[in-house]
């Protein structure tokens, strides 16, 4: 049995419920979770949790590929195994990754798009995030452009939609594979991330509505040995 991963079938909801299945000294493992784990370059949610009327602080979430492990700054008893745990995430700390996230894959769509590369690598933070552009000898007025584009799209406050499709699709399509974070998935289904416009990529992140809710994205490269990086940082404001 995995944890269920609340947080995907609802980005915004704050607050949600599970069950303690396992728990050694700070460490609790439940059987479905509203907290993100940090995966796939997104860093995982913090908060609290409320068992029994005591509240215990979540420093960190972690996923072991089976279970999300929720981390507290105190020790949990042993008798929690089997209750009903309370969860509550930091919103404004869930909320700006959720835009950071989609920023980033409004970027990669974009370059897939344009230029059939993958953008595979990226991550997450408070106060910014990057994204690799896996095109050789990339150059600033592409960069340049593909920025503008991205930008449009926000403008444009276009839906961003999820659905679910089977492991033997995904492996027959060579473009989501390509788009693919990772070489292979242990998922039965794969989540696929659909925006107007751009080509349909596999995603399992937090990600906000509205591509209008990202905000205006400012970015900036930088040059290595003269040439220009193709790792794009980016804020949002």
């Amino acid at each position: 049995m995995k944890t269920k991963a609340l947080y995907l079938d609802d980005s915004y909801a704050t607050e949600g419920t599970g069950t303690a299945i396992f728990v050694e000294f700070t460490d609790m493992k439940v059987d479905q979770s509203i907290f993100y784990p940090t995966t796939f370059g997104e860093p995982n949610d913090t908060g609290k949790v409320i068992i029994d009327g005591k509240e215990y602080q979540i420093v960190d979430t972690i996923y072991d590929g089976e279970y999300i492990h929720l981390i507290s700054m105190d020790t949990y008893p042993q008798t929690v195994v089997g209750k009903t745990v309370k969860q509550k995430i930091d919103w404004d700390k869930r909320y700006i990754h959720m835009r950071f996230r989609t920023a980033l894959r409004i970027i990669s769509g974009l370059a897939y798009a344009k230029w059939k590369v993958s953008c595979r690598v990226n991550e997450t933070y408070d106060d910014r995030a990057w994204i690799d552009i896996e095109k050789p000898d990339i150059t600033e007025d592409e960069i340049n452009e593909i920025m503008a584009e991205a930008n449009d799209v926000v403008k444009k406050d276009l839906d961003v939609r999820f659905r679910y499709i089977g492991l033997e699709d995904f492996n027959r399509s060579e473009d989501l594979k390509k788009m693919s974070i990772h070489d292979a998935y242990d998922e039965d289904r794969i989540r696929i991330m659909s925006i107007e416009g751009l080509p349909d990529q596999p995603e399992f992140g937090v990600n906000v509505k509205k591509t209008g809710e990202v905000g205006q994205i400012n970015y900036k490269t930088t040059k290595l040995k003269g040439k220009i990086s193709n790792r794009v940082n980016i804020t949002l404001q």
